[in-house]
C-alpha cells in the first residue's frame, strides 16, 4: 500500500482510488527544467512515479475519494479550455488532500508564480509567528515598541506613530498613502516611485501621514505592509524570507520560492514580490484550514489564524458587512459559500472555505479587471456543485479518465503566457532577482 503522507490526519483511503489520484497527477505533472521561459514553448511530458510524487509531500486522491464529483470538475476544465482566460493554474484540495491540479501553457508543478498582493497574507502569518515566539508583544502593541528609534525622522514622528498598533497595520487602517494601481493621480504615482527607490522603505513609510482615525478608517495600499515587514525583520534580525524559510517554508517543504524587490537595506517588500509554486500556495491554505497545524505540528497558533480570518473592518464605506481581517479578505458567494481569501492582482488567489473543507488556488494574468468575477464564478458554478458529501463516493473510471485527458489537453495546449508579459509575471523555475543581506544593527 502507498504510505499515507497526508497534510492532515485522515482515515485510510481505498487503495484503488488513491492510485487513480496519483496516476492523474503522474499524467499532468511535467518534467522539470532549469529554464524559466515558457512563452510559446512546449516541453516534453515525463512520467512521474507515485513515489516521486509522495516525496513532494503532496498526497493525492481521486475527487470521489473526498466526496467530490468528477463530472463537475470536467465542466470546470472545459470552461477554462473554451474561454481562453489567461489562467496559469487552478488547484483544489479537500480535507487537505489534492483532488484537482490544472496547469496551462506547458507549465509544471515546479514553476513559481508571482503572487502579487497574496504576499500580504504570508506577511500576516509571519507576524503571527513573531508574536507566538514573543518577538512582538501582541496585536495591540504599538509599533513604536518594536521598531528602532533611528528609523523615525523625529521625536514628533515617534509620538505620531505611538497610537498605531500591529492590529491597525494588518487591517490596512494606518497610513494615508494612496498608490497605483488603485489611485493614479500624479501625487500617488510620484509617491510610489519614491517608495520603490527608497534605500529603506520602512523609514519612508514612517514619514507618511496617518489616516485621521486609525482603527476605523480603511485604506488599502502597498506602503502600510512595510510596517509589518519592519516588525518581522527588526525583531528577528533576519529578512522576512529567512524568517519564513525557518518557520514555514522548510517545515512544509516549499521549493523554488523567491521574494523579489528587496530595498538596499535588505528589507523585503511587504505588499507584493513573493513567488510560490501553486502546490505550495495550496499547502499554505491547508495550514490555515487546519488552524495553523501542519502534519501534527503547530506552525502558527490557532488563535492567530482565527483572528486573522475574522473581518473587523469594511474595505468600502458603502459596504454593509465587514470583510477585511489581518491581510485576509472574506468573500461570500452566490451559492452560499464563505471563503477567507489571499488576493493578488490579476488573478492570484488562495481561498480557504472552512465549511466545505476546501482550499482553492488560482494563478494567472487577467488584466481586464475581471479576475474576482472569474474566480468567484468558477467556485459558484463548478467547485461548490462538485461537493456531494463528506464520504467517499464510487468513481466512474470512464469519467475519471476523461478528466485526466482534459487536464493533459489544457497543460499541453497553446500558451496563455503572453509574449509581451512583464518578466515578473512569467512563471519560472529559476529565480529572477538577487538577494540582499539584512543588518538590523545601526
Amino acid at each position: 500500500m502507498i504510505p499515507d503522507m497526508g497534510w492532515c490526519s485522515l482515515k485510510p483511503r481505498p487503495t484503488r482510488m488513491r492510485i487513480v489520484g496519483l496516476i492523474a497527477l503522474a499524467v499532468i505533472v511535467l518534467g522539470c527544467s532549469a529554464d524559466g521561459a515558457v512563452v510559446g514553448m512546449r516541453q516534453p511530458v515525463l512520467a512521474v512515479s507515485a513515489a516521486e510524487d509522495i516525496r513532494d509531500d503532496v498526497p493525492a486522491d481521486a475527487p470521489e475519494d473526498e466526496g467530490l464529483d468528477s463530472r463537475a470538475l470536467i465542466g470546470l476544465t472545459e470552461w477554462i479550455r473554451d474561454h481562453r482566460v489567461p489562467i496559469f493554474s487552478f488547484l483544489i484540495s479537500r480535507n487537505g488532500r489534492l483532488v484537482y491540479e490544472l496547469y496551462t501553457s506547458s507549465l509544471t508543478r515546479e514553476h513559481a508564480h508571482y503572487q502579487m498582493s497574496a504576499t500580504k497574507s504570508v506577511v500576516s502569518a509571519l507576524v503571527g509567528v513573531a508574536i507566538d515566539r514573543g518577538l512582538i508583544s501582541g496585536p495591540n502593541a504599538s509599533i513604536t515598541e518594536a521598531l528602532p528609534r533611528r528609523l523615525f525622522a523625529s521625536d514628533e514622528d515617534v509620538a505620531r506613530f505611538r497610537p498605531v498598533t500591529v492590529r491597525h497595520v494588518l487591517g490596512m487602517s494606518a497610513l494615508d498613502a494612496p498608490d497605483p494601481p488603485r489611485v493614479t493621480t500624479p501625487e500617488a504615482v510620484a509617491r510610489h516611485m519614491r517608495f520603490r527607490t527608497a534605500p529603506n522603505r520602512l523609514a519612508f513609510a514612517l514619514q507618511q501621514p496617518l489616516l485621521v482615525t486609525p482603527g476605523r478608517a480603511f485604506q488599502y495600499n502597498d506602503v502600510t505592509p512595510m510596517l509589518a515587514i519592519g516588525l518581522i525583520q527588526y525583531t528577528s534580525g533576519r529578512t522576512a524570507l529567512e524568517f519564513a524559510e525557518e518557520s514555514l517554508f522548510r517545515p512544509m517543504r516549499f521549493r523554488n520560492y523567491e521574494w523579489m524587490h528587496q530595498d538596499r537595506s535588505g528589507l523585503d517588500l511587504g505588499g507584493f514580490g513573493l513567488r510560490l509554486r501553486p502546490i505550495d500556495m495550496q499547502k499554505f491554505g491547508v495550514l490555515y484550514l487546519n488552524g495553523g497545524m501542519w502534519r501534527g505540528t503547530p506552525l502558527i497558533s490557532r488563535g492567530w489564524v482565527e483572528r486573522s480570518f475574522s473581518p473587523w473592518i469594511r474595505s468600502r464605506t458603502e459596504a454593509r458587512d465587514l470583510d477585511y481581517g489581518w491581510f485576509w479578505w472574506t468573500y461570500d458567494g452566490r451559492s452560499g459559500w464563505s471563503a477567507h481569501v489571499a488576493i493578488g492582482w490579476k488573478g492570484q488567489r488562495i481561498a480557504v472555505l472552512p465549511r466545505q473543507k476546501l482550499v482553492v488556488t488560482m494563478t494567472g494574468c487577467i488584466e481586464d479587471g475581471s479576475e474576482s468575477v472569474v474566480f468567484n464564478d468558477l467556485i459558484d458554478r463548478f467547485v461548490i456543485p462538485a461537493v456531494r458529501g463528506d464520504r467517499p463516493r464510487r468513481g466512474d473510471p470512464v469519467i475519471q479518465s476523461r478528466l485526466i485527458a482534459l487536464l493533459d489537453e489544457l497543460r499541453t495546449g497553446a500558451s496563455r503566457v503572453d509574449a509581451k508579459l512583464e518578466s515578473r509575471m512569467v512563471p519560472s523555475i529559476a529565480p529572477k532577482d538577487r538577494r540582499m543581506p539584512f543588518n538590523s544593527r545601526p
